[in-house]
């Protein structure tokens, strides 16, 4: 518990005023949306592979 009491002590110092604070939230919330944007390309992109996967298969169920 006092290495999280620390932790929170260092960044209120070094948050101390409004534009870091803004600053930092800028950069926290660039971030999450770069992760978000990239969980949401590699869910389309395994739904596509799938489509296709499934496409394959029976377009060789066809030709036997």
């Amino acid at each position: 518990m006092e290495g999280l009491e620390g932790i929170i002590y260092m960044l209120d110092e070094v948050l101390n005023t409004r534009r870091k604070r803004h600053i930092t939230g800028g950069i926290l919330v660039s971030i999450s949306m770069l992760f978000g944007g990239l969980a949401l390309t590699v869910m389309t992109l395994k739904n596509e592979d799938e489509r296709e996967n499934k496409k394959e298969a029976y377009n060789d169920e066809q030709i036997y």
